[in-house]
Formats: C-alpha cells, sequence, structure tokens
C-alpha cells in the first residue's frame, strides 16, 4: 500500500517547475515607436508578472514587477490592473492580450 502511494504522489505532482503565460499583452502607443509588454506567468504554485520594455533601437530591458509563491490570482489581477489602469488610461497605451 505504501508503495502505491508513493507511486501516486510521485506521478501526480510535477518533477520541476513549467512557465505557463496566462497572458501576454503587447502595448503600442500612437505617438512613438516603443513597445511595451506585460506577461503573466503561472508557476507551479506560484506566479510572475514581467514588464518588458523596448524602444525603436530593440533595446530590450525586463523586469519582474510582482510575484507570488502560493497564488497565481495574485498575479492575474495586478497584471491586468496594470495594463488597464496605469498603461492604457493613464499614459494612453493600446494593449492587446496576444493568447
Amino acid at each position: 500500500m505504501k508503495i502505491l502511494i508513493a507511486f501516486a504522489l510521485l506521478f501526480s505532482t510535477p518533477l520541476y517547475a513549467e512557465d505557463v503565460v496566462s497572458s501576454h499583452y503587447i502595448c503600442t502607443h500612437k505617438d512613438n515607436n516603443h513597445v511595451r509588454q506585460v506577461k503573466i506567468t503561472h508557476q507551479y504554485p506560484g506566479c510572475q508578472v514581467i514588464y518588458i520594455k523596448a524602444d525603436e533601437t530593440s533595446n530590450i530591458m525586463g523586469e519582474v514587477v510582482w510575484s507570488a509563491q502560493n497564488s497565481t490570482d495574485y498575479c492575474d489581477e495586478k497584471g491586468l490592473a496594470f495594463v488597464e489602469e496605469k498603461l492604457q488610461r493613464k499614459y494612453g497605451w493600446v494593449c492587446l492580450d496576444e493568447l
């Protein structure tokens, strides 16, 4: 019985954490050639929100702006609020979820 339980636990949990992108927003602005991206990734059991900036010289800078160890909802809420409230409403970016 113990072997059966150990076998079930081994194959029911992931052996490695695989990132799953739940949202990937691509944002453009009418006044410049810059691109902004917001990528929300789920990592069992946590998550990350990554903000990526690119300009016309193809310089790309990315940073993790939010993360959680035990929740994916936290990043979904923070990432969506950042896109809608800050990038779109405050600064006038047009963002589309590519997924």
